[in-house]
């Protein structure tokens, strides 16, 4: 993702998070939108007391959806937005939070799993790129699973501003370029997936 690009996401969730505050729509969620996908997201399996990176984690609202469901993690938070970061950390002083552009910065951290929300629904230009660029990056970092939401091109209504992914080019991709044990569930929520990446075979799956 080129320079401008980087900077129109920037200031496009600054300026929600200035007319929403700590609410979802903040990072452009429903409530009832955001829990719908975060618990799509813990379909990857068990992750109790595993090490987790919360990748594009905004404003931390996924630690919070954790710790009120009793699931207890070793917590891991990055965002390129510093303003989502620095609410987070005002909110959860005792997580770990990182300022992080994954075409610049260095991940030099392993994780059980890792987890993207939203992370691809904003139009910019070199998504597509990027979209590859950063599940090879993550994945090389994760020990378990990755998992990652998106929303669908097969939707035949599209807004001008969003991204919709190909599912099947996506499922393709990671399986010739991350690992051939690869899940897609297009049957929880309309036009929108979840697509899930084990480092092995899922026992029992």
């Amino acid at each position: 993702m080129d320079q401008l690009a980087k900077e129109y996401v920037i200031s496009f969730f600054d300026k929600n998070l200035r007319l929403h505050g700590d609410r979802p729509e903040a990072v452009r969620w429903s409530v009832q939108g955001q829990l719908m996908r975060y618990q799509n997201l813990l379909d990857i399996g068990a992750i109790d007391k595993t090490r987790i990176l919360d990748f594009g984690c905004g404003k931390g609202d996924f630690l919070q959806y954790l710790r009120d469901r009793g699931i207890t993690v070793d917590y891991t938070g990055y965002d390129i937005n510093a303003n989502l970061i620095s609410l987070a950390q005002n909110k959860f002083p005792e997580s770990r939070f990182r300022v992080f552009d994954i075409d610049s910065d260095a991940l030099d951290e392993d994780f059980d799993y890792i987890f993207l929300c939203g992370v691809f629904n904003l139009r910019v230009s070199g998504l597509a790129e990027m979209i590859q660029h950063a599940l090879q990056k993550l994945f090389q970092r994760c020990r378990k699973g990755l998992a990652f939401n998106a929303l669908s091109d097969l939707n035949p209504e599209q807004e001008f501003e969003l991204y919709y992914s190909s599912p099947a080019d996506l499922f393709l991709f990671a399986v010739k370029n991350l690992s051939p044990y690869v899940s897609l569930r297009h049957d929880r929520m309309l036009y929108d997936f979840t697509m899930f990446v084990y480092r092995d075979a899922v026992p029992g799956g």
